[in-house]
């Protein structure tokens, strides 16, 4: 089964909205309160994800020809990282629907995206996650990305976590 990722068109709009809504919804279902704006999301949320789209920074993830999920990925990140000068992927948003839960899709697209970022010649790929995440921290860590900072965005404390790309 091939996994691959594609940009979105401004009509992918609701797909999006409805993958993060759903893992929203998941982790409400499991009391972990995280990513809750994502139920119903408020002016600046949405318009975050309209900034993403008009700079071409998000994907719908495919298993063949189903849409699977979705991610942002950004060659530069300011408001979480600060400046930088090095050559990195930088990825929010990263949802699999649940309905894939337990067939390590989610690790088949990050290496899909490392594959990507690697061919475009960054040399890490970043991301981000609550500090009081620990299901989704041991996660991130178990697949090879390592805690590297933290930083708070709009009243959230996050860990900031990197993998280096090796070529």
């Amino acid at each position: 089964m091939d996994i691959h990722f594609a940009q979105t068109h401004p009509d992918d709009l609701p797909t999006v909205l409805r993958f993060l809504k759903e893992a929203a919804l998941w982790l409400r279902e499991r009391g972990i309160d995280y990513w809750q704006d994502w139920i119903d999301p408020p002016p600046l949320f949405r318009h975050w994800i309209q900034e993403g789209f008009d700079r071409d920074e998000f994907y719908l993830v495919y298993q063949d020809a189903e849409a699977i999920g979705c991610f942002r990925l950004q060659w530069q990140d300011e408001l979480f990282w600060g400046h930088r000068m090095d050559k990195a992927g930088y990825i929010h948003s990263f949802t699999i629907s649940r309905k894939w839960a337990g067939q390590r899709k989610g690790e088949q697209v990050l290496a899909v995206i490392e594959a990507y970022c690697r061919a475009q010649g960054k040399d890490f790929l970043r991301l981000d996650c609550g500090k009081a995440i620990q299901g989704l921290r041991q996660y991130y860590e178990g697949y090879g990305f390592r805690q590297v900072g933290e930083t708070t965005v709009m009243g959230e404390g996050l860990i900031l976590y990197e993998k280096a790309l090796s070529r």
